[in-house]
C-alpha cells in the first residue's frame, strides 16, 4: 500500500465536495438490501463479474459503491485494468472515497502538478460516467478525485446488470472537458417501503494515527478548505466549497498504536419527522439504534450495517462548533 511522502507539496486538487463512499462487504446481496430497504437507497446498477451494486437517490451517479471482499483476489476491468490488486479488501471497511471535481479539465491538471511533485498515483481510469484519478493518504485510506462525463448518468447506471465499465484513463492525452457535467439539480428518488428516507451520503468522520500528515494532505494536497479546528488541536473538518452542510470530512485524533478506521458515514435525510417515522419502524423491525442525537446542531440517529459499519442518518440543524467545544470528548465524533 502507498502512502504519501513527508513533504505534502501543494498540489491542491481542490475537488467540489465529497461526493460518494465506495465499500467493502462481506455479502453484496446482504449489503444490497440494507442500504436499499434499511437506509432508503435506490439500486442504480450491477457489476456481476467483480461483484458491485451502486446505489443513488439521484443527487448523483452513487452516494454508494459496494464491492463484495474479493478475499485478496485480483480484480481485472476492461482493457486489463487491474480494479482491485491483490492483497486490497481483505476485510469490511472503506474501499475509497469519492471526491467530485469541477471538470475534467481542472483533475487532469491536478494529476500534472501531483506527477511533478513526485506523489505516487495509484490508478488512473476511465469509469465512463467520469475519468479519476485515486491516491493514499497518509493513513492508507484511498481517494478518488473524478469528474463527470456524461450530461446523462443515468444512460449507463439504469439499474441493470451490465459489463465492466473501468478501464485505463490517459489524462495527458489533453482535449480535457472544461465545463461541469455534474447535476445541481436531480429529481430525488424515494424507495417507499425503505425504514429510512434519505437524500444523499454527505460527510465522513475519520479517527486517524497520523494527525498531523493527515491534516497536510487534506489541505495541501486534497486542496479542502480548513472550516474548523479544535481549541486542544484532536480534530479538524474540511470541506470544498459545495460541501452538502458546510463539513465534508473530519480527521479525529487518536492514539498512534489503534488503528485508523472510519468512526461513521453520514446520510442525510429527508426531514426531522422522518427521523422519528425511522426510529418507529427500525423499533418494530428489532434493528437497534446505537445512538440518538437531538440537539441544536441535528437530530440523528446511529445503526450499524450487516458489516458492522456504523452510519449516521441525520436531520441537520445548526452547524455550530462551539457546541461540540464544549461537549465531552467521548461525544465529540458523534456530534461531528
Amino acid at each position: 500500500m502507498s502512502i504519501q511522502a513527508e513533504a505534502q507539496p501543494a498540489v491542491a486538487f481542490k475537488p467540489r465536495r465529497l461526493g460518494h463512499a465506495n465499500l467493502f462487504v462481506g455479502e453484496l446481496e446482504r449489503s444490497m438490501h440494507f442500504y436499499n430497504k434499511i437506509a432508503g437507497f435506490e439500486p442504480v446498477f450491477r457489476e456481476p463479474h467483480i461483484p458491485a451494486g451502486f446505489l443513488s437517490n439521484g443527487n448523483t451517479h452513487h452516494d454508494l459503491g459496494l464491492i463484495q471482499i474479493p478475499k485478496g483476489k485480483t480484480v481485472v476491468g476492461r482493457d486489463g485494468h487491474v480494479q482491485i490488486p491483490h492483497g486490497r479488501g481483505l476485510e469490511a471497511g472503506l474501499n475509497h472515497f469519492g471526491w467530485e471535481m469541477e471538470c475534467e479539465r481542472d483533475l487532469a491538471l491536478a494529476y500534472k502538478r501531483a506527477a511533478a511533485a513526485g506523489l505516487e498515483v495509484h490508478r488512473k481510469v476511465d469509469h465512463q460516467l467520469s475519468h479519476s484519478i485515486y491516491m493514499f493518504d497518509p493513513d492508507g485510506n484511498l481517494h478518488e478525485f473524478y469528474a463527470d462525463m456524461l450530461d446523462n448518468w443515468r444512460t449507463v447506471f439504469n439499474s441493470q446488470e451490465g459489463p465492466a465499465i473501468t478501464g485505463n484513463w490517459d489524462p495527458d492525452a489533453g482535449n480535457w472537458l472544461s465545463e461541469g457535467r455534474y447535476h445541481i439539480k436531480f429529481e430525488l428518488r424515494r424507495v417507499e417501503d425503505a425504514r429510512v428516507h434519505t437524500i444523499r451520503f454527505t460527510s465522513a468522520v475519520l479517527l486517524t494515527k497520523n494527525f498531523d500528515k493527515m491534516v497536510q494532505f487534506y489541505g495541501e494536497t486534497a486542496g479542502l478548505k480548513v472550516v474548523y479546528r479544535s481549541k486542544d488541536g484532536t480534530y479538524v473538518s474540511f470541506a470544498g466549497p459545495h460541501a452538502n452542510h458546510g463539513v465534508d470530512i473530519t480527521l479525529v485524533k487518536q492514539d498512534r498504536a489503534a488503528k485508523p478506521t472510519v468512526h461513521h458515514y453520514t446520510y442525510e435525510v429527508v426531514s426531522e419527522k422522518e427521523i422519528d417515522a425511522a426510529e418507529r419502524a427500525l423499533a418494530k423491525d428489532g434493528i437497534a439504534i446505537e445512538k440518538k442525537i437531538d440537539g441544536p446542531l441535528k437530530r440523528s440517529i446511529f445503526v450499524r450495517d450487516p458489516d458492522g459499519m456504523l452510519c449516521e442518518f441525520v436531520a441537520p440543524r445548526k452547524l455550530d462548533f462551539a457546541v461540540i467545544e464544549k461537549a465531552d470528548a467521548t461525544e465529540r465524533a458523534y456530534l461531528l
